[in-house]
């Protein structure tokens, strides 16, 4: 089941092929290194453009969101079993 956070994370990550691929991220005290990414979608909310990445961190699946106009990273939901 997804569980809603919408909280601002830090992300690092390398750039293959012009893309940017997130290897880690920062949420409150604690570092997640991304095992696989499954899934990158554009958007736009509200003219807004934005960047969604599905990421798998041990056993559970995090929604990265990067809003493409401020430069900001959040996490907007966690799958958990």
């Amino acid at each position: 089941m997804y569980q809603t956070i919408a909280e601002t994370i830090a992300v690092a990550g390398v750039y293959q092929h012009f893309r940017f691929i997130p290897r880690k991220f920062k949420w409150g005290s604690r570092e997640y290194l991304i095992d696989q990414v499954t899934l990158v979608s554009d958007i736009k909310d509200s003219g807004v453009k934005k960047r969604l990445y599905s990421v798998l961190s041990g056993p559970n699946l995090y929604r990265l969101e990067f809003n493409r106009e401020t430069e900001g990273w959040r996490l907007q939901e966690v799958w958990c079993d």
